[in-house]
């Protein structure tokens, strides 16, 4: 068994920016990656996906995102960054390290055990695996028999790979929006399955990003700005009901606050549903080789279902006291970072508004202050 002051479980965005701020208050740490290379969950998303915040509002602590990207930078460009973040910090990651389980030592201290037989002992431990660790795969009835192609956003690199002509997406978050939308630009037929109600705001609002001016607003009740900012949503997508969308009762704020769901981050997709390029329909209710069935009773055909359906943190697999620890959640309360007062701590889980790069430094700080103080 080795010993570390803190071990840091996970590459990406969050646990880089954990050990870049544990470095800048004199404290080390041990980063566990369980691939093979930083920011693995980036290397998989889709190839068009950008930041919907800029990039002004993405940077981790300590390094601005180079002057020479575009306001909202790509997928790669987020990658070349957090290479070079990585670098300038001295961070050291071992990768191929999956941890299996983290738990309590007879001195107090953690036992961060690794899938290839190894054990670290840590003062603290900072678990840094993020939100989108694991599919969720809705399943319906017939799903089985479904003669085309069947996989979940996280498969999907471009609408060419897919050789199809008809596409379904399943969901109404960011992902489905953007891969529906790359699809009817490739010139496939597209539908969309929205099982329920929904919030929908756009990327910018008379040129200021939306999430520039929720940073302005995250001061304020968010019931409060939910109220005031719902005549311009109203006004932007007053038809979206007459277009087979349900609007949701709460506001967006108001949904990431109380049910951590996010709205729809309109970049074009509302445009091709308004011209009838993407077809909204309910649920699935269930299928039978390509035909595709849904709720309210109408039906059609599909080569290809994409399912957009999001992903959860899956921090049972890694906590034996996960279900005492959370009592029912699948992740800390908004806000909590050492929810335990016990040296467990939590980045990156907080769904927000203002941008989660932007949300993984506040909390990355936090946490190395936090850290050094013990």
């Amino acid at each position: 068994m080795t010993v570390a002051g803190t071990v840091v479980v996970g590459g990406g965005p969050a646990g880089l920016a954990c050990a870049a701020a544990l470095r800048a208050n004199g404290r080390s740490s041990t980063v566990l990656e369980r691939a093979d290379n930083l920011a693995s969950s980036w290397r998989r998303h889709y190839e068009r996906l950008h930041l919907h915040t800029t990039k002004a509002h993405s940077a981790l602590p300590g390094a601005p995102m180079p002057r020479n990207f575009p306001r909202y930078p790509s997928r790669l460009q987020v990658i070349d960054y957090l290479e070079a973040y990585a670098r300038a910090n001295d961070i050291r990651i071992q990768f191929g390290k999956s941890v299996i389980r983290i738990s309590r030592s007879r001195s107090r201290d953690w036992i961060v055990e690794t899938n290839d037989g190894d054990a670290i002992e840590a003062e603290t431990v900072v678990i840094a695996t993020g939100l989108s660790n694991v599919p969720i795969r809705p399943v319906w009835k017939g799903q089985e028999s479904f003669k085309g192609k069947l996989l979940h956003s996280y498969e999907f690199s471009n609408a060419g790979a897919l050789s199809a002509n008809r596409v379904l997406v399943v969901g109404f978050g960011n992902s489905a929006g953007e891969i529906a939308l790359e699809c009817v630009e490739a010139g496939l037929e597209v539908c969309m399955s929205v099982r329920g109600p929904v919030n929908i705001v756009p990327l910018e609002l008379l040129g200021v990003p939306t999430a520039t001016i929720a940073i302005a607003q995250r001061h304020f009740p968010y019931s409060l700005v939910d109220a005031v900012n719902a005549p311009l949503l109203h006004l932007r997508y007053r038809d979206m009901e007459r277009l087979g969308l349900q609007k949701s009762a709460n506001g967006p704020l108001t949904n990431i606050a109380e049910k951590n769901r996010t709205p729809l981050i309109d970049i074009g997709t509302m445009a091709q549903i308004r011209a009838g390029a993407i077809r909204i329909y309910p649920r699935i209710d269930w299928s039978n080789a390509r035909h595709v069935h849904f709720a309210d009773g109408r039906s059609a055909d599909f080569d290809t279902i994409i399912l957009a359906t999001g992903f959860r943190p899956s921090l049972e697999t890694l906590l034996p006291d996960f279900a005492e620890r959370f009592q029912g959640a699948d992740r800390p309360k908004r806000g909590a970072l050492q929810p335990g007062n016990d040296g467990l701590y939590f980045c990156g889980f907080n769904t927000t508004s203002t941008g989660l790069l932007r949300q993984i430094g506040i909390e990355a700080i936090s946490i190395a202050r936090s850290i050094a103080q013990r």
